[in-house]
């Protein structure tokens, strides 16, 4: 990119020499400096991906608590569906496809997040070559059970729990901030238990463990998944500049007496700011220029009293 002196330089040596010489000079820098924002562009566009894609994972509706720590555990077709395309197109990758590198972006907006470190190492796991995960999972059978009926009022944190012609029995009933409401129960199971009936009939039926969300752990995965919304967000405003001055570069290096229209476009970004730093002095010459050359919008502008205003 000229700076403003050089660019200064040319303009006053004359208006047909201008074109010409900042033409040649503009691309002259401008074939080095687009090659850059290329890669940059492709980088930043798969990392905001991937804090996007961290933002679902994140989700607390993704989570379950067991035994005092959160994992990772989808709970129906439609999440699974949903992780199965982001892990598809996180495969298209080219650019950010080292794992220690994704796994560093995913700790520091962790950080960024300002959950305590107990939370965050509850939320990701230590970086190994040979385990490609990020989040903890549960080795236990998993069950969600969409409707039930609470038999009997949970006793000491247990409860009997009957899913159609199923009953089972459940530690932990009412950990989770959405248990006792007869629907959606989250279950790891742990075996079997030797229940007593209410007419002393001694039963053997499957044990579980509720493992829903409590109020905060629920409040700390949507802080955590806000985050990584937030950084995803800040890499997209990245995204827009790279693209603004590469657009910057290749008008300024294509605008010249022939093309007013580019002429006039550089004068804009100039006077806005974008894809480069904001200059009026300059983008009030490459207008003039722009109009003498023919642009009718360049002539409106000045017209309009823009050159007044500037």
């Amino acid at each position: 990119m000229l700076n403003v002196t050089s660019m200064k330089r040319l303009l006053l040596a004359g208006a047909l020499l201008v074109g010409a010489v900042a033409g040649a000079a503009a691309a002259e820098q401008a074939a080095p400096a687009m090659a850059e924002p290329v890669v940059s562009e492709q980088l930043l566009r798969e990392q905001k991906h991937f804090l996007e894609c961290l933002a679902v994972v994140y989700h607390p509706a993704f989570w379950i608590s067991y035994n005092g720590s959160l994992y990772f555990q989808p709970k129906d077709d439609a999440q699974a569906r949903q992780l199965e395309a982001m892990k598809n197109a996180r495969a298209g990758y080219v650019a950010f496809t080292d794992r220690k590198a994704r796994h560093e972006l995913a700790a520091r907006a962790l950080v960024e997040s300002g959950v305590t470190e107990k939370w965050q190492r509850q939320l990701l796991l230590p970086y190994t070559e040979g385990n490609p995960n990020l989040t903890p999972t549960i080795p236990k059978a998993f069950r969600v059970l969409s409707q039930f009926k609470v038999l009997e009022p949970p006793r000491g944190g247990d409860a009997l729990l009957q899913d159609g012609d199923n009953v089972y029995f459940v530690m932990d009933f009412g950990h989770g901030s959405s248990d006792g409401s007869g629907t959606n129960a989250f279950l790891v199971r742990e075996g079997t238990k030797v229940y007593t009936t209410a007419e002393g009939e001694k039963k053997t039926i499957t044990a579980f463990t509720s493992v829903g969300l409590s109020s905060e752990e629920t409040t700390i995965l949507v802080r955590v998944s806000a985050a990584f919304r937030k950084q995803a967000e800040a890499l997209g405003r990245q995204l827009a500049e790279l693209k603004q001055h590469r657009s910057f570069v290749e008008s300024l290096a294509r605008a010249n007496d022939q093309n007013p229209f580019l002429e006039y476009q550089v004068a804009i970004a100039y006077f806005e700011g974008k894809g480069t730093e904001k200059n009026e002095p300059l983008g009030l010459e490459w207008m003039r220029k722009a109009a003498r050359n023919g642009s009718g919008d360049a002539k409106a502008y000045l017209e309009k009293g823009g050159e007044a205003n500037r």
